[in-house]
């Protein structure tokens, strides 16, 4: 006989793992922080590599000006003003990541503990299936097994 409800729920399980299981059970591994932490360290590189790109393409946009005012141009100034830009941008990325990974990481724990109770309830049903099958069996009670040596 088919268990309607055992069958949703193995169901529900089965699309969890497919769909969103992957990585929210992936951040079971991790503690909060460490979860946060390795994602600003992965945007702090994305960051960096991004804002070099686009100051090599502003530089190569202007090189003309560059090459008639080189020797014009206060190169520390010109640093000075490129690195508080750089940071500025960074503490922005920094700040908006961190508010994303935060909630990205309270919100798959949510979704863990859900399939974590999923789990559990399947588990409690298989348990009572069994404990069903071994106390009635046809042909009578499980003490008239025993009675007679079977």
């Amino acid at each position: 006989m088919l268990n309607e409800e055992k069958i949703r729920l193995m169901t529900k399980l089965a699309l969890y793992e497919e769909k969103n299981g992957k990585k929210a059970l992936s951040a079971n591994k991790y503690f909060r922080n460490d979860y946060i932490s390795i994602n600003m360290i992965n945007t702090v590189l994305t960051v960096s590599f991004a804002y070099l790109l686009g100051l090599v393409l502003w530089v190569v946009y202007e090189v003309d000006y560059f090459m008639q005012e080189i020797t014009n141009i206060d190169l520390i100034a010109l640093g000075k003003q490129v690195l508080l830009i750089y940071v500025i941008v960074l503490i922005i990325f920094l700040f908006i990541s961190y508010v994303v990974y935060s909630v990205r990481y309270r919100n798959m724990k949510m979704e863990n503990r859900a399939y974590a109770d999923d789990l559990k309830e399947l588990y409690l049903m298989y348990k009572r299936e069994e404990k069903y099958k071994n106390e009635y069996r046809p042909g009578g009670e499980r003490s008239d097994d025993e009675n007679f040596g079977f």
